[in-house]
């Protein structure tokens, strides 16, 4: 009754629905930023003879959170296309790709050097070793990097989607942007309730639908029994 009676409660429960649709576009976003830049990474520095001492610098990144960034991002938002919106999607990777990034190394380094020493020895180009060899054995570890950067981005709308800095608020239409607003504006915990709701419905529908049946058929046809 309360949310009816609110028109600020009212307008933020009709907006859940585009805002769930436009929060999955910049997840959707950011995870193609993810792959463009982990998948290639992840596949040199593991098989980087100095990887012992590249890997601590990538982990001392990963540990920086997705606030610390906001001083060196906010100056620059009236002057990047896009805007706010751009920077979200930004703030939105920083919290999908080291997922991604670290499971990729785990998935490339697993590879047996007997596996390598064949195809080494059957002189496989690089075309066919990427296909035939690496790409093949990273599956299983790409598709739970995947699973858990989208967990990771889920999280991250939050302090994505809506930001107060100095004395100016950057907001975009998004699911983490109606949950900050329900929480600072209206503080309605049923309010809270239903976003928070409608939020996991979604990703649990897409886990089920989605990430569960790829992970089965990937293990299935690509896993090692471990």
């Amino acid at each position: 009754l309360s949310l009816q009676s609110d028109p600020i409660n009212a307008k933020i429960v009709s907006q859940i629905p585009i805002a769930l649709l436009l929060s999955y576009l910049r997840l959707g976003a950011a995870y193609l930023l993810t792959l463009a830049w982990t998948v290639p990474a992840a596949i040199k520095i593991a098989r980087d003879p100095r990887f012992d001492r590249i890997m601590p610098i990538f982990q001392t990144l990963a540990a920086i959170p997705a606030p610390a960034f906001f001083p060196f991002l906010i100056p620059v938002v009236d002057y990047v296309p896009g805007g706010f919106e751009f920077l979200s999607i930004l703030l939105i990777l920083t919290g999908m790709q080291w997922y991604m990034f670290f499971n990729l190394i785990g998935g490339v380094r697993a590879i047996s050097g007997d596996v390598e020493e064949t195809a080494r020895a059957f002189r496989a180009t690089k075309s066919h070793y990427l296909k035939r060899v690496l790409f093949p054995a990273i599956y299983p570890s790409f598709i739970t990097g995947s699973i858990t950067s989208w967990g990771g981005g889920w999280n991250s709308l939050v302090v994505a989607e809506f930001i107060i800095f100095g004395y100016k608020t950057y907001t975009v239409t998004g699911i983490g942007s109606l949950l900050d607003k329900a929480a600072y504006y209206t503080g309605n915990t049923v309010l809270i309730l239903i976003i928070i709701g409608a939020m996991m419905t979604v990703i649990v529908t897409i886990n089920r639908l989605v990430w569960r049946r790829v992970y089965r058929r990937v293990i299935n046809k690509y896993g090692t029994g471990t």
